[in-house]
C-alpha cells in the first residue's frame, strides 16, 4: 500500500509537470510565431519539436529520488526539487538541440530555446516542489487516510521514529503502540494504548485500519493470532523487517521463484538491457579513438620517448577486473624504463616523482596516457566509465583498510569514473582518501545509468582540458 501511493504520487507529480513542459513550450512556440515572428511556421517543423519536448518528459520520468533522510523535511524537498529539475531540463535541452544539429535546422531560434529552458527551470522548481503536496492533500486525506497503531515491543518502535514522522504525508496517521510487555520506556514519543491481550477492542475504539508488526517474537501462535485478529477486524498487516538494524543500510528486496530476499545494493548492470546499452556506449566512445586518435598519439609519443626517454612505448602490468578477473592493461609508458628493476614499480607515483620523464608528465597531466586503454575497451576487458583499477598489490593493500573495497569488483574497471570526476585521483596519501573513492565507486555501481555515464565523459573532458591539482 505504501509502495503504491509513493509510486502513484511520483508519476502524478511527474505527469502534472510534464503536461505543464508540453504547455510552456507549445506557448512559447506560438509567442515566437505569431507575435515577436521570430519563426516562420512554413519553414519549421513545429510538430517534430513539440513531439521532442513529450519525449523529454516521458524520460525524464526515469529520475531516482533520494530517500529522505534529512530532520528539515521542508528544505529536503526544495533540494530535492532543484535536482529533479535540472534533471528534467538537461534531458529538455538535449531532446531539443539534438532535433536542431540532426535537421540542420536553421529557422529555429536558438534564443527561443535557451529562453524556454531558463523559464521551464524558473517555472518547474516551483512546481516540482508544491505538486507532491497538493496532491497529497487531495488524495491521502479525509476518507483515504489511514489509522496506523504499532504492534510489538518498545525498543522496536524507537527505531521508527524517525520513519514514523514522514508518514501523515502519504496519509498514513501513527497513532500509538500496543505491545505485549509492561511500560518502561518513557522516551517513547507515541502513546502507548494497550496491550495485545485487548488488540481487539483497541482496533474498534481507534478506528485503526492498519496494523505494523514490529517482531515476530519466534512465535508461531503470536503471529497466527495478530493475523487471525487482524483479519477478523479487517484491517491491513505491514510487517517491519529488523534486519537493517543489523546492516546499519538499506535492504533491496529481491522476489525470485516465489520466495523474498534481500540484497545490500542495486546492480542496474545485472539487468541485460543496460549491459547491451553500456557496451555500444564503450564501442562508440573507444572505436573513434582507436582508429583516429591513438595512431597519432603513438607516433608523437615515440618520437618524445626517443628523445627523452628511450625504451618500450607501452606500459603493460597485471590488474584485477570484472569479478577479480586478471587482464593486462595498457597505458603510454610514462616513467623511465628500467628494463628488468621491478623493485619500484608497486611505488606510487608522487609529485615530482624522478622516474616520470618531462614529457611523461605532461601526457600523465592530461589524462593522454590512459588512451591506449581505449583497445582493453574495444576487447571487452574494461569499460570507458567504471572504477578505476589498482595495482595488484594496492587492491590487497586497500581491502585490508576498506571492509567493501572488492565490491568494486561487481562491474568492468573504468578509464574514468565518477570517483575521478569527484577530484580523487593520483596518489593515495591517507586512508580517508581510499574510502571516499570506493564510496563513489559503490554509488556509480548501484546507480548507474545512461545518463550517468554521459555525465561522467563529458566531466572528464574539462577535467582533461583544465587538470585538477590531483592530476600528476
Amino acid at each position: 500500500m505504501i509502495t503504491n501511493r509513493t509510486q502513484g504520487l511520483r508519476l502524478l507529480s511527474h505527469g502534472f509537470v510534464a503536461l505543464f513542459m508540453l504547455l510552456l513550450f507549445s506557448v512559447a512556440l506560438m509567442f515566437a510565431v505569431y507575435v515577436l515572428e521570430l519563426i516562420d511556421s512554413s519553414e519549421v517543423n513545429l510538430p517534430l519539436y513539440i513531439l521532442a519536448v513529450f519525449i523529454a518528459g516521458v524520460f525524464s520520468a526515469r529520475f531516482k529520488e533520494d530517500r529522505i533522510e534529512d530532520n528539515d523535511l521542508n528544505s529536503f524537498r526544495w533540494v530535492g526539487a532543484i535536482r529533479k529539475t535540472n534533471y528534467q531540463t538537461m534531458i529538455l535541452a538535449l531532446m531539443l538541440f539534438a532535433v536542431v544539429f540532426t535537421t540542420r535546422d536553421k529557422a529555429i531560434s536558438r534564443t527561443l530555446i535557451a529562453s524556454f529552458l531558463m523559464m521551464y527551470w524558473l517555472t518547474a522548481v516551483p512546481l516540482n516542489r508544491y505538486i507532491p503536496d497538493w496532491i497529497a492533500s487531495f488524495a491521502f486525506r479525509g476518507n483515504h487516510s489511514v489509522r496506523t497503531v504499532f504492534l510489538g515491543s518498545e525498543k522496536s518502535a524507537r527505531h521508527l521514529e524517525a520513519w514514523a514522522k514522514y508518514q501523515p504525508f502519504y496519509g498514513i496517521d501513527i497513532i500509538g503502540l500496543i505491545t505485549y510487555e509492561m511500560s518502561t520506556d518513557l522516551k517513547l514519543r507515541m502513546p502507548i494504548l494497550g496491550e495485545f491481550m485487548d488488540m481487539s477492542l483497541i482496533i474498534e475504539a481507534y478506528k485503526v485500519n492498519q496494523v505494523v508488526l514490529l517482531e515476530t517474537r519466534d512465535s508461531d501462535w503470536w503471529v497466527d493470532s495478530v493475523v487471525e485478529i487482524c483479519e477478523q477486524t479487517g484491517c491491513r498487516i505491514l510487517i517491519y523487517n529488523p534486519w537493517e538494524e543489523y546492516f546499519d543500510k538499506e535492504l533491496i528486496p529481491v522476489s525470485q521463484g516465489g520466495h523474498t530476499f534481500f540484497s545490500l545494493q542495486e546492480e542496474p548492470l545485472e539487468n541485460p538491457l543496460n549491459r547491451v546499452i553500456k557496451r555500444v556506449l564503450d564501442i562508440c566512445i573507444s572505436l573513434p579513438v582507436v582508429v583516429f586518435v591513438i595512431p597519432w598519439l603513438c607516433l608523437m609519443v615515440k618520437l618524445m620517448q626517443l628523445k627523452q626517454s628511450p625504451g618500450a612505448l607501452f606500459f603493460k602490468q597485471e590488474r584485477s577486473g570484472q569479478g577479480g578477473r586478471r587482464f593486462q592493461i595498457l597505458k603510454f609508458r610514462t616513467m623511465h624504463d628500467l628494463g628488468s628493476d621491478r623493485s619500484r614499480e608497486g611505488e606510487q607515483a608522487k609529485k615530482g616523482d624522478d622516474r616520470i620523464y618531462a614529457f611523461g608528465e605532461f601526457l600523465r597531466k592530461s589524462s593522454l596516457d590512459e588512451f591506449p586503454q581505449f583497445l582493453n575497451v574495444l576487447m571487452g576487458t574494461m569499460s570507458a566509465i567504471g572504477p578505476r583499477p589498482h595495482l595488484i598489490q594496492h587492491d590487497d593493500e586497500f581491502s585490508q583498510q576498506v571492509n567493501i573495497y572488492r565490491t568494486r569488483h561487481f562491474v568492468k574497471p573504468g578509464i574514468t569514473g565518477l570517483a575521478q570526476c569527484k577530484g580523487f585521483r593520483g596518489e593515495v596519501t591517507e586512508l580517508s582518501l581510499i574510502e571516499e573513492r570506493v564510496r563513489y565507486d559503490l554509488q556509480y555501481i548501484r546507480n548507474w545509468s545512461f545518463w550517468l555515464d554521459l555525465w561522467i565523459v563529458i566531466k572528464t573532458v574539462v577535467h582533461m582540458i583544465k587538470p585538477p591539482k590531483s592530476a600528476y
